[in-house]
Parts: structure tokens; C-alpha cells; sequence
């Protein structure tokens, strides 16, 4: 449904509380939610204030952004807020930001309760060129005044830049107790599938205080003292159930209809895998990207992961002519939540060694398999199980979802909207040795080697056996197994799957 100009009558499509006080029971993102076999409730959405500030939520394509905001639409409106108050606008059904503005100014007028708090959820506003100036207009003009404003869209960059455009006028962000309005939902953590999935293991999680950020930063410090905790001593007792809820997770990943089907029927649909894959090469094209190029750098990716390279290596074998192309595709696929790369530390300086050769991963496992199937030409299912047969690929996969999980960490110890996690997570790299992952943690480095077998021999320490000639390390380091939990020799061996809860 596109519409150029619209009354409020109009409005009442999006909005039919208006009419009838309650939500919608035939609402089909809040229905397929109720009937799914996953009900995952991201823990971001408890971080959105009720303030007088313009959030900005950002995430990959069919993560549930959408059904985020109409849980909380929902929400409020069985704690009584007047249905007038709260308004919600999809905006794949205009062109241009300045009917979004004066949509959002007719029923700012016209609907709303005059001198009472609304709630404005403007969803997928970066489907819209310089959206932010219509929003900049109307903060200008005050109408965002006793408002809770929320503001969701797809690609990292737009977004990211329009709300860069509006520094300054995103309201009280110093009453805010969580810090920054800009908020990224992924898709769900290892320890938010356990939450919705498993609720015996989740009240585990919760009595052993692994959902206190608090906590597991503490944990991996003592880790990093050779010292194992009590609470994973705890939680190794039930690594078969986490070592078979993470088989499953590296199929289905974070992503809630996927989820809901192989849990339902044991397979994940063709049509979820190419309705992402869909959406992602839309959003390629709207960046003036080519979709065969894109193709052949994903496949390019794939060949190298796991494995250092540098741009102009990433090119060849495609129909790319120079680095600066290939740097620019995955930055595409950076933004739009696709993958992430992380530089080589520079030990002496403490930051990114941005001329070394990069290490390109997956962002999530379902991700990943809708990838493969679409470079390939096969069936993303069929081709996710058949990889997955292979150890050899699984822990390739394995050092996607530690990156994720590493960079995620590091965000919320560092909540900002200017966070790049290629800025606190590194590899590292001698002449002959590597670590596969290092982030700082009380001005020391925590070197990680990404196993996922439970034979460990010494011969995997040396990468960081050789990290910690440099000084900058701490005492132990982290080499992740299967099921195995053990101190070794200046390293512990910790289970992938609880290296994944406390990250």
C-alpha cells in the first residue's frame, strides 16, 4: 500500500487501536509470534526507555525489528496508554522525507492527546534517502516534545550517518540509564536461544548470574588468571545439552523463523533462506552494488574463511578489477549486517594494524547458510547439513559465531554509537604463530584460540605461547574445546558453547 498524501483516517490502517482500544488480534508479525515455537523477547528491548529521546534501532534484514516494536505497541497498551497516543508508520509505503514529515506532523495535530506523552515507532525509515532531514525539520520545530521516538531501519551506514546528522537533537539522552539511543538488534545470542528454547537451562543461567554483564566480565578475568569459576564448574555439568542446543544453533542461528522451523519440522524452508537473501540484494543494488559482484566476493569469503586476506587478494578469481572495489563490496555487506572483519593487533601501539591482511566472518549461522546457497545455486538447507557434517567446517563456523559474540561483548562494555568492533576485537600474528582472536580486558590483551574438538594438544598454545612474549598479555589464555574444561599450561580449556555464554 503506497500512499502520497493521507488523512488520518488513512493512518488508521497501521494504527487500528485507534478504533478498537486493543491491538490487533489478527496482526501477522504479533500472530506468528504467539504460534511460534520460538518466542525470543531480545533483551535490547528492555534497554529503550520510556524518555523524551529519538532512538534509532538498527539490525539485519528479518531479525524482528518490526515485531519488536509492535510487542511493545502492544504492551502499552495493555498498561492503558490512550490508544491515541501511540502511532506507528511503516515507510516502504511513501517516497520521500517529506511525506514522512508531514505524516508524522498531521497526526502529532490531529490524533494525539495534546499535553500527554506519545509514542511515535517509525519502522524501516533508511528505505528512505535523507530521511533524517525530515526528522532534523520536525526536532527543529519542537514537535517532538514529550514524545518516546524509535526509529528502525536495515543498513548500518544510512542509518549510522542520518543519525550522526541529527548530534545534538536525539532529546534527554543524559537521563537515559543505558546509555546511547542508538541500539543494534541481532540476531539472538547463544544465551538468548538458551533463554527461549530451554527455560530448565536458562534458570541455570540465571542462578549461576551469567546474564549479568557484571559477572561474565569477571568470569573471563579469572579465566585469564588461570583460575576456572566455580559457576563453569557448574555449568560443564550440562555441556551435552548446550553442545546439542549449539548444533542446533549452528543451523539455525539467531533468526526467529528459522528457529521455529527446525524446531517445528527438524528443516528450515528454501523460501526463509531466499527471502533474506532477497532483501540483502536489495539492499545491494539500492548502494549502486552489482548482485553478481556482490556474489563473487561472498564466494571469494567463503574460500577464505577462517584465513587472513588482503583486499586485493579477495578480488582475484572474480571480475573485480581493483582492492578498493572489493573493499567496497564487503563494506556493503558490513553494513548490512552480513559480515564483519577484524585487523591484526599492532601490539605496540594497542590498536587495528589496518595495512595487515584481514580475517572476514559471518555474522550468524543462518546468514551464512542463505549465503552459501544463494553463491552456490544450491539448496541452502540441503548444503547447510552437508556442511555441517564435516568437523573441519564446523569450526571454521565456530570462530564466526566467537567474532560475533566477542564483538558483542565488547559493545556493551563499551555502548557508543560510533562502536566498531574491529576497534576492540583483533587477531594477532607472528612470523610463524597466530591467535585467533585478542581483546583487551583491564589494559592487558586475552588471547583466544578457537577450537572445536576435544583433542587439544599442546602444539595449539604456541600462537599463544607466542602473544605472550609480547608482554601485553595476560597470564593464560583461552583455547575452546567441545566439552572439555581445564587448565593446561598458561592456557584453560573452556567448552565453545560456554566461552559463547559468557561472551
Amino acid at each position: 500500500m503506497t500512499i502520497t498524501n493521507m488523512t488520518i483516517g488513512e493512518l488508521t490502517y497501521w494504527n487500528d487501536w485507534w478504533k478498537t482500544e486493543e491491538f490487533p488480534q489478527d496482526d501477522a508479525n504479533i500472530r506468528d509470534w504467539s504460534l511460534s515455537a520460538f518466542k525470543w523477547k531480545p533483551r535490547l528491548s528492555k534497554t529503550i526507555e520510556d524518555k523524551e529521546v529519538i532512538y534509532v534501532l538498527r539490525g539485519p534484514r528479518r531479525v524482528g525489528k518490526t515485531t519488536l516494536l509492535k510487542l511493545r505497541i502492544k504492551r502499552l497498551l495493555e498498561e492503558g496508554i490512550p490508544s491515541e497516543n501511540i502511532f506507528y508508520f511503516p515507510c516502504d509505503a511513501i517516497e520521500t522525507p517529506k511525506q514522512l514529515m508531514t505524516i508524522i506532523d498531521n497526526y502529532l495535530t490531529q490524533k494525539r492527546r495534546q499535553g500527554e506523552w506519545a509514542y511515535l515507532f517509525i519502522d524501516e525509515v533508511s528505505m528512505l534517502i535523507e530521511w533524517q532531514k525530515a526528522i532534523k525539520l520536525l526536532i527543529d520545530a519542537g514537535r517532538f516534545r514529550d514524545c518516546t521516538v524509535i526509529l528502525t531501519g536495515s543498513h548500518s551506514i544510512d542509518l549510522r550517518k542520518g543519525s550522526e546528522s541529527l548530534s545534538g537533537r536525539r532529546g534527554k539522552i543524559e537521563k537515559l540509564k543505558y546509555g546511547t539511543p542508538d541500539k543494534i538488534l541481532l540476531p539472538a545470542k547463544f544465551s538468548e536461544y538458551i533463554e527461549t528454547l530451554d527455560p530448565k537451562l536458562a534458570n541455570e543461567l540465571r542462578k549461576l548470574w551469567l546474564l549479568s554483564l557484571k559477572n561474565r566480565r569477571a568470569m573471563l578475568l579469572q579465566l585469564a588468571n588461570g583460575i576456572i569459576p566455580h559457576e563453569l564448574e557448574r555449568l560443564a555439568l550440562f555441556t551435552k545439552e548446550l553442545e546439542l542446543l549449539l548444533d542446533q544453533y549452528m543451523l539455525t542461528g539467531g533468526i526467529a523463523q528459522a528457529t521455529h522451523q527446525y524446531v517445528s519440522k527438524r528443516k528450515i524452508a528454501e523460501g526463509t533462506y531466499a527471502t533474506f537473501v532477497n532483501l540483502m540484494v536489495r539492499d545491494i543494488c539500492r548502494w549502486k552494488h552489482h548482485e553478481n559482484y556482490a556474489r563473487q566476493i561472498l564466494r571469494r569469503i567463503f574460500e577464505a574463511l577462517s584465513s587472513l586476506i588482503s583486499w586485493n587478494d579477495l578480488r582475484k578469481g572474480t571480475d573485480i578489477r581493483d582492492s578498493k572495489t572489493a573493499e567496497s563490496y564487503v563494506n556493503v555487506l558490513k553494513d548490512s549486517f552480513v559480515v564483519a572483519y577484524y585487523y591484526m593487533l599492532n601490539v605496540e601501539k594497542t590498536s587495528p594494524d589496518y595495512i595487515s591482511n584481514k580475517k572476514i566472518y559471518f555474522q550468524d549461522p543462518f546468514i551464512f547458510h542463505a549465503c552459501r546457497g544463494w553463491v552456490y545455486g544450491k539448496k541452502a538447507f540441503d548444503l547447510s547439513l552437508n556442511f555441517m557434517s564435516s568437523p573441519e567446517n564446523k569450526s571454521k563456523l565456530a570462530e564466526c559465531l566467537v567474532g560475533n559474540h566477542l564483538s558483542r561483548f565488547m559493545f556493551n562494555l563499551y555502548p557508543s554509537s560510533l562502536f566498531d568492533p574491529s576497534n576492540y576485537v583483533f587477531y594477532w600474528k607472528s612470523k610463524k604463530r597466530e591467535v585467533d582472536f585478542t581483546i583487551r580486558l583491564n589494559n592487558k590483551f586475552l588471547p583466544i584460540e578457537v577450537k572445536y574438538s576435544d583433542n587439544i594438544q599442546k602444539d595449539d598454545a604456541r600462537g599463544i605461547y607466542d602473544f605472550m612474549k609480547t608482554d601485553r598479555s595476560h597470564e593464560f589464555g583461552i583455547i575452546t574445546s567441545r566439552n572439555r574444561l581445564e587448565v593446561g599450561k598458561r592456557y584453560v580449556v573452556v567448552p565453545l558453547s560456554i566461552l559463547l555464554l559468557l561472551a
